[in-house]
């Protein structure tokens, strides 16, 4: 099979936006609490989550997500971008999901998929 790579720009809307969906509705079933490395900061930014790992100019900043099982795993914005570009690559199965995330028609299970590759390197739910 041939392949290609191509380059997408990607906003910093549209991964706040894949972050509301992920955190108000996609993850709701393996996440239970959503934190902040830096409370103050995230403050200072405006508190909503969403929208921390976009705005802040912290260029190493991080987001917790807390696991149902317990677990705290990291999620940065380097990390979001890394899991869309998994997301191409057919072997995740998620090749679907990256083009309604692309063209922004995605819903919260898409976005549940790209936070679970950005949090794990892999769907591990679901």
């Amino acid at each position: 099979m041939n392949k290609i790579t191509r380059t997408v720009e990607i906003s910093d809307e549209l991964i706040e936006n894949v972050l509301c969906s992920a955190f108000e509705g996609g993850i709701v079933y393996w996440a239970n609490n959503i934190s902040c490395e830096d409370i103050k900061d995230m403050h200072k930014v405006g508190g909503y989550k969403h929208e921390y790992l976009t705005k802040t100019e912290k260029e190493d900043a991080v987001m917790y997500i807390h696991t149902m099982e317990g677990e705290k795993v990291k999620i940065t914005k380097s990390l979001i971008l890394e899991a869309l570009q998994q997301m191409g690559d057919p072997k995740n199965k998620c090749t679907k999901a990256l083009s309604r995330i692309l063209n922004e028609e995605y819903d919260a299970d898409d976005a549940d998929l790209a936070v679970q590759i950005a949090c794990f390197g892999e769907v591990v739910y679901g």
